[in-house]
């Protein structure tokens, strides 16, 4: 079973500078403040992003490029170690001008506006290794 209890830790708000790639901005803000495992949630928005979709039959990754300014209506995403460095894996929903939504894990976004909320747990390290049942990389 994949039940882990933690205690919170230290807690972040972070505004993202305009025009970072947010993915690798994460990534080295969870790196250089040692956050091994965590939550993390956002609001804002961004000029461009790619979202990926992962094809449960084929085991691959679909990514859609979008740009125009996209409105981020949720961002959420957790923290724990991959190939021994802080890793964050993000999924997103954003809006565009027309409302229209799209979702997925997050590969890569280009900030117009990002607002995050970063908790820190403590305790047990988690660490993402390969799935051979569903070939993802999870939780062990």
């Amino acid at each position: 079973m994949g039940l882990y209890e933690f205690s919170q830790g230290r807690r972040f708000l972070v505004r993202v500078p305009r025009g970072e790639e947010l993915v690798a901005y994460i990534d080295r803000l969870v790196n250089e403040q040692g956050i091994a495992q965590g939550f993390i949630s956002g609001i804002g928005a961004v000029a461009e992003a790619t979202i990926g979709f992962y094809d449960q039959k084929t085991r691959d990754y679909h990514e859609r490029e979008l740009t125009g300014g996209l409105e981020i209506v949720s961002l959420l995403g957790n923290i724990s170690r991959r190939e021994g460095r802080c890793h964050a894996h993000l999924h997103v929903g954003l809006a565009d001008h027309s409302g229209a939504m799209y979702g997925g894990h997050l590969g890569r976004a280009v900030v117009f506006l990002t607002e995050l909320v970063v908790v820190e747990f403590t305790g047990r390290e988690l660490e993402r290794v390969p799935d051979e049942a569903t070939g993802l990389v999870c939780w062990r």
